[in-house]
């Protein structure tokens, strides 16, 4: 399966709203009553949260890769606010975009480097920064120290590179991206 399709696959899943009535699956909790009724659904995401790994140990290939399909994904999902967080021991940075300036991600980012490999430093500062994320996408070559436990939302950890083919993350949904068919 095209790891593309799985992250585009996850974030509309996950990140599905509640704008529109939609006949073409019941809502499943007035069945039983045998009453059919629409779900809500919607076709736009409210909040995505970004997470690129910035550590020694991920390359240019990998985060050139994590970039591309950031703008990708970003130009399918029309999300209404996007925020990168850069990350390595710590968030060393964090820009956030709108729908307005969304287009603009790739050329105006600002990336910055961060040593040692621990997630789980997102998990506060989202909290401290009042980021309420309908869903979470961490690029990581996936030699991560801590994964971190509590996430206030849907993770997934999309691990770019040959060296973290057999790695799982133990919370969320992990899918790999072989670089050398990249």
């Amino acid at each position: 399966v095209d790891w593309r399709e799985q992250l585009r696959e996850f974030v509309r899943n996950t990140c599905r709203g509640k704008d529109v009535s939609n006949w073409r699956r019941p809502n499943r909790r007035f069945i039983i009553d045998d009453i059919y009724m629409p779900s809500m659904v919607s076709e736009r995401v409210k909040s995505l949260t970004l997470g690129q790994d910035m550590s020694g140990s991920t390359g240019c290939a990998e985060r050139m890769a994590a970039m591309s399909e950031i703008v990708g994904m970003l130009k399918e999902v029309h999300p209404e606010c996007v925020d990168l967080i850069y990350w390595g021991s710590s968030v060393v940075g964090h820009e956030t975009y709108t729908e307005s300036t969304m287009d603009t991600i790739a050329y105006v980012t600002k990336p910055k480097e961060g040593g040692g490999t621990d997630p789980s430093t997102i998990i506060p500062f989202l909290k401290d920064k009042k980021i309420t994320p309908d869903c979470i996408i961490i690029f990581t070559d996936g030699f991560i120290d801590n994964w971190g436990t509590d996430w206030p939302a849907p993770v997934l950890w999309v691990i770019c590179g040959s060296g973290g083919s057999n790695i799982t993350a133990p919370v969320g949904k992990t899918i790999h991206v072989d670089m050398s068919k990249e």
